[in-house]
Formats: structure tokens, C-alpha cells, sequence
């Protein structure tokens, strides 16, 4: 929130700043600056990071300017808070049952299977619930700069 905040404060300074400096400015370029400050507060909004938001299950294992591996682990009966992924592969060291509650639908009952890996894009908000009995494990692999 502090993030958005910033952004939103130093966006509109820089706004008002040219605005005063440039007396015979395009129009063209305010609309530009404009959509440049409101994509950067939504892609803020779309990247909450688990890493920072629950410290408790998920920790950097490695990063570069390539990729980011995260180790996530959850334990029975506990949650994490809410968060987005970006971009990223993953491989469940040990499997589960969890519930992840999204901002726009019911929460859904999945099961981690232990060995299975998957792909998937940009995800949604969310947090999930171990709802199983057993230690749940598993290893991101985030891509940098894949949109």
C-alpha cells in the first residue's frame, strides 16, 4: 500500500512539475505520462510477493537476472497471506490438500500431487490453506522479465 501510495504521490509530482516547465507541451505527452503512472500502480497491484508478505512459508533460494527460486511451504491447518505470482514453473517436493481463496470466486479444494510440476502465467490474488494432514513443499521457479 505504502508502494502504491509513492507511486501515485511521485507521479503526480512529476506531473505537475513538467506541467510547469513546459508552457507549449503536446497534450499527447500528459495522456502518455498519465497511462505510464496508472500501469505502473496496476502491475504494483498485480505483484504482491509471497516471499515478503508470508517470510514464515516461502524463502529465496536463489535469484538472478533470469530467474528467482523460491522453496514454499506450508504445514497443516496453516495459511499464508494474500499474494500473486508472476510467470513460473513449479515442481511439488511434497503434496497435499489445499484451499485457495481468490477475490472473485469461491474458495477451491485442490490436491498437490508430491512429483508433479506444472506451468502457469501471471496468477490472481490469493492465499491458501493447508487443509490436508500432511507437511505440504513446494519449489517456484519464477521468470523475470515474462509477461
Amino acid at each position: 500500500m505504502k508502494r502504491l501510495f509513492l507511486y501515485i504521490l511521485f507521479g503526480t509530482t512529476f506531473l505537475a512539475c513538467n506541467q510547469s516547465n513546459n508552457t507549449e507541451s503536446d497534450p499527447t505527452d500528459k495522456i502518455t505520462q498519465d497511462a505510464t503512472v496508472i500501469n505502473q500502480i496496476k502491475s504494483d497491484s498485480l505483484n504482491i510477493d509471497i516471499v515478503k508478505t508470508s517470510p514464515n512459508q516461502a524463502r529465496v533460494l536463489l535469484e538472478n537476472e533470469h530467474v528467482r527460486v523460491v522453496e514454499y511451504a506450508v504445514k497443516p491447518g496453516e495459511k499464508d497471506i494474500w499474494h500473486t505470482h508472476p510467470p513460473r514453473s513449479s515442481y511439488m517436493v511434497s503434496g497435499g490438500k489445499v484451499k485457495v481463496y481468490t477475490e472473485n470466486a469461491e474458495p477451491k479444494i485442490s490436491e498437490v500431487l508430491t512429483g508433479s510440476s506444472s506451468w502457469a502465467g501471471q496468477g490472481a490474488k490469493h492465499y491458501v490453506e493447508n487443509v490436508g494432514e500432511t507437511d505440504i513443499k513446494i519449489i517456484l521457479t519464477e521468470i523475470k522479465g515474462l509477461k
